[in-house]
């Protein structure tokens, strides 16, 4: 059975990896078709605030991404997140 800390985890780390896919530095490169599918996912993938909010309304279902330990750095926003 998913917990809801574990699956907030899931999306974030997801997050995580779809950035370093799009990443056109990474090394060793990616196909371009690979970077266009991760930045087309990420165009629509939800933002800390998104999953926040998630969590304020099903906290059965999602954790906070602000507890400590969840995150690098849990202030830092993600690429792209609009407040």
């Amino acid at each position: 059975m998913t917990i809801p800390y574990e699956r907030t985890r899931a999306l974030l780390e997801t997050k995580s990896l779809l950035l370093k896919l799009e990443d056109p530095t990474r090394e060793p490169p990616l196909p371009e078709s690979v970077r266009e599918h991760a930045r087309a996912l990420l165009r629509h993938y939800p933002s800390y605030s998104n999953i926040e909010a998630a969590h304020k309304a099903l906290p059965e279902l999602y954790a906070s991404v602000y507890p400590p330990g969840l995150l690098d750095d849990p202030l830092q926003p993600y690429a792209g997140d609009k407040k």
